[in-house]
């Protein structure tokens, strides 16, 4: 090396693949090597001959980098600096910096590496992260990473949106730190070691009333494994949304298994009620076996009422649908319960006199009657004073679903009749089968009250919504289609005078119970099993009154009707049925009887039609 600050020709610098350059305190450029020389553009005699200011892009970075190069004797390591070359484009270099004194003259000697692809693929990263973080927050999703220690180093997402907590609230814990400070329904810090050991993990937990889907992986980089970067996606909605579908299905099955074994049942009470009430027309008073009688009537028609509540799970309630305020209605069930309520609680009603519902006055009275009673005994079990309260409020539903949605109502106008109580609410799974019939919390009772309200606010075409919280009460409400939203009905018109009824059941033993009760109200019957040989019968002899039964095997009994109408248009007819009670098929009947019915029932419609 000579005194003017050049190298030999051999020295080591010439062969190195980096740049190399002396400069003084004041910029001067005392050396740079060819490969330096190549990277900016310029022969060494041009680096040589100018200040190195001008290699600055920025000439303020030279100022600021030779202020921190006279601030210590030490190596100063890989300051990033930005560069020009000789045709003005920008290039990212890392200068490895000594300075020492010659001859009362600071040098610098400069060693220099380029980057710009480094700091290419770093902004790349930056830019791709921040794309992800921005995908990753319109998903309900988050994102963490840590190191080899399991302490959290970054994380990312929706997390204030999922958990409800700023993003860096756990940085710098560990996951077991994390778990014992807030911990979910799974430990997770031996899954964040078997992604530490290199496997993908995942697994659920419940975590802030959040269910969420975990994944975790090993963060490898250059094949060393240096952390577990892991994952949550909040499935809180989506599970919820299975559960209710779930449950939709099961009550469905049930609801179909309730109205067929009623319909079953319900044929077998025609033909206890039915001998019954002949036999005791038979049988003068104090006669012997007279009370037993009266006892089976009595219980036939305690069985009928549960299978009317079976029936009203089902979808299939009694009644025809009219405008009905439910104001009046809740004073009368009010008045009707309150001597049952336990001490001291406070009943308070806030329901507007205008508010008008489209019901079957009794299936609505059922359903009101049977949610005050729910709340009576929750407060009763919990054995002190208690607060009920209902209220009723016009409301437009948009059809989308709740996450406390039993049934969820079409997009319409409804009557939202609400009825809470401060007991001790109901649990998670408890709440998942109240509405099932013959499910019961209570010590007594048939578990058929909230069935029967599901079926009734089903068939009458509402919705039901339950929230509740072991501990915290329970709140039940109806969405009740308002008066603008009418149910279709049928109606009837009167017959001549006849004498002679016809009676279609397939159906043995109601068949004879009914032609039985007919020829005893002093009309003539004649009875067949199927709709073919009754139509027969209308062909070739007189027949005044027609009773079919709807549910026959071959031709029903909306098929019969039909085909009576076009033969016989004035031809008066029953239709009789223990499972669709609300008439909402294609059939045109003049009255309708809902089986079971007992002789005064059947004697009142035959009387209407054949005064």
């Amino acid at each position: 090396m000579t005194a003017s600050g050049e190298l030999d020709a051999g020295s080591v610098v010439e062969a190195m693949a980096v740049g190399f350059l002396r400069t003084d305190s004041h910029g001067a450029i005392l050396y740079a090597n060819a490969w330096l020389a190549a990277l900016l553009g310029y022969t060494r005699d041009e680096l040589v001959a100018m200040p190195s200011l001008e290699l600055y892009k920025d000439p303020d970075e030279r100022h600021r980098a030779v202020a921190r190069y006279e601030a210590t004797d030490e190596i100063l390591m890989g300051l990033q600096l930005r560069w020009k070359r000789k045709d003005g484009s920008p290039v990212d270099v890392q200068l490895y910096t000594t300075r020492r004194d010659q001859s009362g003259t600071t040098i610098f000697d400069i060693v220099v590496t380029e980057v710009s692809e480094v700091v290419r693929q770093r902004q790349e990263l930056e830019r791709t992260a921040a794309t992800l973080d921005l995908v990753v927050l319109q998903l309900p999703a988050i994102y963490w990473v840590t190191d080899a220690d399991l302490r959290i180093r970054r994380t990312g997402g929706a997390i204030e949106k999922v958990l409800g907590y700023r993003p860096d609230l756990f940085i710098g814990r560990t996951i077991p730190h994390v778990h014992a400070i807030e911990p979910g329904t799974t430990d997770p810090t031996e899954y964040h070691r078997r992604a530490l050991s290199g496997e993908i993990v995942r697994y659920s937990t419940e975590y802030r009333h959040k269910l969420l889907e975990n994944t975790l992986g090993p963060n490898r980089i250059d094949g060393r494994i240096l952390g577990v970067i892991g994952t949550a996606i909040d499935v809180t909605a989506a599970r919820t949304l299975e559960r209710r579908m779930v449950d939709a299905q099961r009550a469905e099955s049930l609801g179909v298994l309730a109205g067929g074994l009623a319909h079953d049942f319900n044929n077998l009470l025609v033909a206890i009620l039915g001998n019954a009430d002949l036999a005791l027309r038979d049988m003068p008073p104090g006669a012997i076996g007279r009370s037993e009688l009266d006892n089976i009537r009595h219980a036939g028609r305690r069985a009928a009422e549960l299978i009317d509540q079976l029936l009203a799970y089902a979808g299939r309630g009694a009644g025809e649908a009219s405008d009905v305020a439910p104001q009046p209605v809740i004073d009368e069930l009010l008045r009707i319960i309150n001597p049952t309520m336990p001490r001291g609680v406070d009943i308070r009603v806030d329901v507007p006199r205008e508010l008008v519902v489209r019901a079957a006055p009794s299936q609505l009275r059922q359903a009101l009657l049977n949610l005050l009673a729910n709340a009576r005994d929750a407060l009763a079990a919990r054995g002190r004073g208690g607060r009920i309260a209902i209220s009723a409020r016009a409301v437009a539903h948009d059809g989308a679903a709740h996450v406390d949605d039993v049934l969820t109502a079409s997009g319409d106008n409804y009557v939202a009749i609400e009825v809470s109580d401060d007991g001790p609410g109901v649990s998670l799974d408890a709440r998942r089968r109240i509405f099932e019939p013959f499910y019961t919390t209570k010590a007594s009772g048939h578990g058929l009250g909230l069935a029967a309200v599901l079926g009734i606010v089903r068939s009458h075409g509402g919705g039901l919504r339950v929230a509740a919280e072991p501990g915290d009460g329970a709140r039940f409400t109806i969405l009740w289609p308002s008066a603008g939203s009418p149910l279709p009905a049928t109606g009837g018109a009167p017959a001549r005078e006849t004498r002679t009824v016809l009676v279609i059941d397939d159906e043995a033993l109601v068949r004879d119970v009914v032609a039985r009760m007919v020829g005893d109200l002093g009309y003539f019957a004649v009875a067949v099993a199927d709709g073919a040989t009754a139509l027969d019968i209308v062909e070739t002899r007189p027949v005044d009154a027609v009773i079919v039964d709807l549910s026959m095997p071959g031709m029903n009994g909306a098929e019969v009707i039909a085909a009576l109408r076009a033969r016989r248009p004035q031809l008066p007819v029953v239709l009789c049925s223990g499972y669709d009670r609300t008439r909402r098929g294609p059939v045109a009947a003049d009255a309708y009887l809902p089986k079971p019915f007992d002789l005064e029932a059947l004697a009142a419609t035959l009387a209407k039609l054949l005064r």
